[in-house]
């Protein structure tokens, strides 16, 4: 371990990092993912959740290394996956994923051109740093940092190595479901590593070796798929957390649309421009509060939004209901689809409505653009056992075998069991349960009168 350290943490014991890796560490782009937490605000309902992109990278390289060695790869393999390991998350934005998503609303699609994906920005930003960055260049040398970009990208070498950066059995997945599940303080995502890594194995010709599950190891794989869907439903899905983050995004937006904020507008817009990567990198969290919750006079609405959570003043959740309830299966079919772009007229014209019924919040009417109307999806663990479309296979016999097939538990599980909800936030307050039960109990059916329209809306022709 010449010029390596090893790094007390608390989910993993000790990770040790390697020479290049600890310089890779100390480098401006590297620390910045101190500033960025994991879960964005979540920590406004799991006051420990204050853990970063930085420590959750070094895990993911930990785990990697681990993972890569029980595979028996060789020694270049091993280090080119946990150097891409650690750099996978370079590319993200304030607040982790609600940075995404904005980027992906924003694009500037006419710099890009039609021919270049937009949908996983945040990645093309990550290649475009780790093949830029004139300190990484230095430390490792340009020949690995292509390595690891088409490693992150389509992939280099046998297929193996980038299951075990992205994929559904790896090691982002592994470090992030232990570490959120410690920070938050609960158990929901737990399962044994070790045991989950002596299930893995390489399948297939030499060079094209794919990551598999041994078929001894269902049983470990199938306590991961849990986890994974465990944590999602009570901590990702947690009602404060969903709150958070379309608090967010709402400021987002009407920092940039209505407010025209133009450090805003430029963070976001990703246009693949120098001036754009030039300028991504200054910001974080506290960077992004620093700036836009602290001045209302240039973007007012942004402003109030921002301060709200600063101060955990939190929009509260006035109507829940599962999809399934409403009748009409247009209007449900609208409802899943009201946060795409091509219904934003829709989606503000409910919100507009909808603030018409609420209370007065003292001499004032509700502010309908702070009203949101969101609906999510929660998927059946079966489905949520894959990875964008690529499953996980089991290496039994002369045929590999879909896990969730393989799987006497998930093979009983019905995969078209997906609950769906849809629920609105608003800028109301209750003085107590009593009082929060009997607002929700009397807006109940005006709100839900409002979204049942949604279709007659349609079929009359009115814009959307």
């Amino acid at each position: 371990m010449s010029n390596g350290i090893r790094v007390r943490d608390p989910v993993h014991n000790f990770i040790v990092l390697r020479a290049d890796e600890v310089k890779l560490v100390d480098t401006p782009i590297f620390q910045r993912l101190r500033g960025i937490r994991q879960l964005a605000m979540a920590n406004l309902v799991y006051p420990g959740a204050l853990h970063t992109r930085f420590d959750h990278s070094l895990g993911v390289c930990h785990v990697a290394g681990l993972l890569a060695e029980q595979l028996r790869l060789s020694n270049d393999e091993v280090e080119l996956v946990r150097l891409a390991a650690l750099l996978h998350d370079l590319g993200h934005g304030p607040f982790s994923h609600v940075s995404e998503h904005m980027l992906d609303w924003y694009a500037d699609s006419a710099k890009l051109g039609a021919d270049q994906k937009t949908e996983k920005i945040h990645e093309r930003i990550t290649a475009h740093l780790i093949e830029n960055d004139a300190d990484i260049q230095r430390i490792i040398g340009r020949d690995k940092c292509e390595k690891i970009t088409r490693l992150l990208d389509d992939g280099f070498g046998q297929p193996a190595l980038r299951a075990i950066v992205s994929g559904p059995l790896d090691a982002d997945k592994q470090d992030y479901l232990l570490r959120d599940s410690h920070f938050c303080g609960v158990a929901y995502g737990l399962f044994d590593i070790h045991q989950f890594h002596r299930s893995l194995v390489l399948e297939g010709p030499p060079d094209e070796k794919e990551l598999m599950i041994d078929p001894d190891g269902v049983h470990a794989v199938e306590q991961y798929v849990l986890a994974k869907y465990y944590l999602t439903t009570n901590v990702y899905r947690h009602r404060v957390r969903l709150i958070t983050d379309q608090m967010i995004i709402r400021a987002i937006r009407l920092g940039i649309d209505v407010d025209g904020v133009e450090n805003l507008k430029r963070l976001f817009s990703f246009d693949g421009s120098a001036t754009f990567y030039e300028n991504y990198p200054k910001w974080d969290d506290s960077a992004f509060l620093a700036e836009f919750a602290s001045n209302q006079s240039r973007g007012p609405l942004s402003c109030e939004l921002l301060q709200r959570l600063q101060r955990r003043r939190l929009l509260k959740r006035v109507f829940s209901c599962p999809l399934q309830e409403f009748k009409n299966t247009e209007t449900r079919t609208l409802l899943t689809k009201i946060g795409e772009r091509e219904n934003d007229a829709r989606r503000a014209k409910l919100e507009a409505e909808i603030a018409a019924v609420l209370p007065r919040q003292g001499d004032q009417a509700v502010e309908p653009r702070f009203v949101i109307v969101h609906p999510y999806t929660i998927r059946s663990v079966r489905v949520s056992s894959r990875n964008d479309g690529a499953g996980m296979m089991v290496a039994r016999g002369p045929t590999p075998r879909p896990f969730e097939q393989d799987s006497a538990l998930f093979a009983s599980i019905d995969e078209g069991y997906n609950e769906g909800y849809v629920e609105v936030y608003a800028p109301i307050f209750w003085d107590s349960e009593t009082d929060k039960r009997r607002i929700r109990r009397e807006l109940e059916k005006p709100i839900r009168d409002i979204l049942e329209a949604l279709h007659e809306e349609k079929k009359e022709g009115k814009p959307s």
